[in-house]
């Protein structure tokens, strides 16, 4: 009944899907359903490989929260809906304004994902398989946006882009099971598909949408914005103000970094390296398989001390021997195909390869793909928690590869092989 119920959807939602993007971007019908079959099929083998050897994890538990929630909707319908409002996380934080914001928004972290659940449960009849198709509908279009917003800039890269956002099966399984990692990716691209609108047109409009997308990803993941922000601050000076890019992104960046160190003398105690420390601290107090990692101190020499851990344990670890049951063995396999993807650009690169490099959103990419990469190697020591945590990233920096490879040459090796 499960792979009916599931197929059922899943027709359901590839129809609704195909409707709304055909005149946009268009995927053809085969390539909708097989993404989206693709995407349900790694959130249901996310949450089976969690239940089985992972005693449920978050995931599972965000379900069993979900199917509570179901009947608190049934029977505490006004306090169902009003639970989302502040003033219980307020009042429970008993503290300053910006802690109990700070509460209320871990809260909503929850409440938000665990309330989608709880609807999807009315159809669902509370399946956490069922409702992994129904999940699936919305955090699918996190990888139609980014996938529309590279094909409008390089629509000659359209097919590596789209078995890169769509079929390239660890990122696709880490982004597809029942946690907030994909609505991170949601709203991120619902972001910056609106943030490029804004930039090169006239209308206001997608502004309203930028807004949306920065309070969801504040909301699911308040850290990526701190890193976001320099980022997009380059990409809207380099094209509202006619500045050549690449000097723009160095100049905000050297600019950045020098606030961020700035403000532990500014502010010792609300300081930005202060907050990466704390988070540092945080992760460290919990028990798990870790890499070796120093203590962070909220100074230059500790931050510089530290990088390569942090750009080792994101960039290359864990080694194929050192990996440690079935997920990390897929970890280490996924940085070998990611480097090999990154020689075969360099080896086989694109004759406009040196104009690519110099457009604002690649520059984008690798700009917010490297610092939130180093951002996640500095404060998180769990080789399986690093790998979760980086699959945005790693999309975005992958797709700088991809685009600057002339793949031309997987032509020519097929008409040998049929010769």
């Amino acid at each position: 009944m499960n792979i009916i119920g599931i197929l059922f959807y899943s027709i359901l939602f590839i129809y609704i899907l195909y409707r709304l993007t055909r005149k946009k971007v268009p995927l053809t019908v085969t390539e909708l359903s097989l993404a989206f079959l693709f995407k349900v099929g790694m959130g249901c083998l996310y949450g089976y490989i969690y239940l089985h050897y992972y005693n449920g994890d978050d995931t599972w538990d965000y379900h069993r929260q979900s199917l509570q929630d179901l009947e608190k909707l049934k029977h505490e319908t006004l306090h169902y809906f009003t639970e989302l409002l502040p003033a219980e996380s307020f009042a429970w934080a008993g503290g300053t304004f910006w802690h109990g914001l700070s509460v209320y928004i871990h809260t909503l972290e929850n409440d938000g994902l665990v309330k989608i659940l709880s609807i999807a449960n009315i159809f669902s009849r509370g399946n956490y398989y069922l409702n992994v198709v129904f999940f699936n509908f919305i955090l699918f279009w996190g990888h139609y946006w980014l996938f529309s917003l590279f094909v409008k800039e390089f629509p000659e890269k359209r097919k590596p882009l789209l078995l890169l956002i769509f079929f390239f099966p660890p990122l696709v399984f880490w982004l597809s099971g029942i946690r907030g990692d994909g609505l991170v990716l949601f709203f991120l691209a619902l972001l910056l598909v609106h943030f490029r609108r804004w930039l090169y047109g006239q209308s206001k409009w997608p502004v309203l949408y930028c807004v949306v997308g920065i309070l969801g990803i504040i909301i699911f993941r308040s850290q990526v914005m701190l890193l976001l922000t320099p980022a997009l601050i380059a990409w809207f000076i380099s094209l509202k103000f006619n500045r050549k890019p690449v000097p723009t992104f160095l100049w905000v960046y050297g600019i950045g970094g020098l606030l961020f160190f700035a403000s532990a003398w500014i502010s010792p105690g609300r300081s930005l390296p202060g907050v990466i420390v704390e988070r540092q601290q945080s992760f460290m107090a919990l028990q798990g398989t870790r890499f070796p990692l120093d203590s962070l101190q909220p100074t230059v020499t500790s931050f510089t001390k530290v990088l390569p851990q942090a750009l080792s344990h994101t960039f290359v670890r864990p080694y194929v021997w050192e990996a440690k049951g079935a997920l990390q063995i897929m970890t280490a396999v996924e940085i070998i195909v990611c480097w090999l993807l990154i020689l075969v650009a360099i080896i086989k690169r694109d004759r406009h390869v040196k104009h690519t490099l110099q457009k604002p959103l690649v520059l984008f990419c690798l700009a917010f793909g490297f610092t939130l990469y180093i951002f996640i190697g500095y404060v998180i020591p769990f080789p399986g928690a690093i790998v979760r945590y980086k699959a945005i990233p790693e999309l975005l920096l992958l797709s700088v590869p991809v685009i600057c490879t002339n793949w031309a040459f997987l032509h020519k090796i097929n008409k040998k092989l049929y010769i």
